[in-house]
């Protein structure tokens, strides 16, 4: 077995491959402005799925030839498959490592995510588990208020296409906004997205 590749900052250079894996289409949000169109809870991405690609993408090494690589997570919203994504994560290191991937030590998983499940235990541990190679970023919209108008949650009428009407739409500011402290103290240095 060769030399295994030591840490590598690589991919912060702008020299990495970007691998996105979409996990789900589900969101507890139905952001007015949102991409994703016709959101559900039924739509995910399926463990033997993803370890297809998975098995592809390491087993042609020759055709991937950047330095490093940043394996993307996105939905929907992407901490809603926690499990899956741990589970993939887990994958992804026992295989670059047994390999001897270049890509191994040199590697960032990336999320986008609306920060209301940013608090929880599991997705805590994943983040106890995996902080040397993340990266997180959760959106949020300026003040309250700018944030409210677009950023809401979904009614269980959402799934049938029917949007709330305006007097009973409720912001999703208040939800995001308890964990930015949490996560500020996790990744100081972290970015966000904001939509205008």
């Amino acid at each position: 077995m060769k030399n295994l590749k030591t840490k590598s900052s690589e991919w912060s250079r702008g020299l990495a491959k970007s691998i996105t894996f979409i996990v789900t289409k589900d969101c507890q949000l139905a952001c007015k402005y949102c991409y994703l169109v016709g959101k559900n809870t039924k739509e995910r991405m399926s463990w033997e799925v993803a370890k297809q690609a998975i098995d592809y993408i390491l087993g042609h090494e020759e055709e991937f030839k950047e330095e490093s690589v940043i394996w993307d997570f996105i939905g929907g919203e992407p901490f809603l498959e926690i499990d899956l994504i741990d589970k993939i994560c887990d994958y992804l290191k026992t295989e670059m490592y047994r390999l001897n991937h270049h890509w191994f030590n040199s590697y960032r998983f990336s999320f986008s995510t609306n920060g209301i499940n940013y608090h929880t235990e599991k997705v805590q541990n994943f983040i106890k588990k995996n902080y040397e190679h993340l990266s997180i970023g959760i959106t949020i919209d300026g003040t309250r208020r700018k944030h409210d108008l677009n950023r809401i949650w979904k009614t269980p009428d959402m799934e049938h296409g029917i949007m709330p009407k305006p007097e009973e739409e409720h912001g999703s500011y208040d939800d995001v906004v308890r964990n930015i402290p949490l996560w500020l103290e996790q990744f100081p240095g972290a970015g966000t997205k904001v939509t205008i």
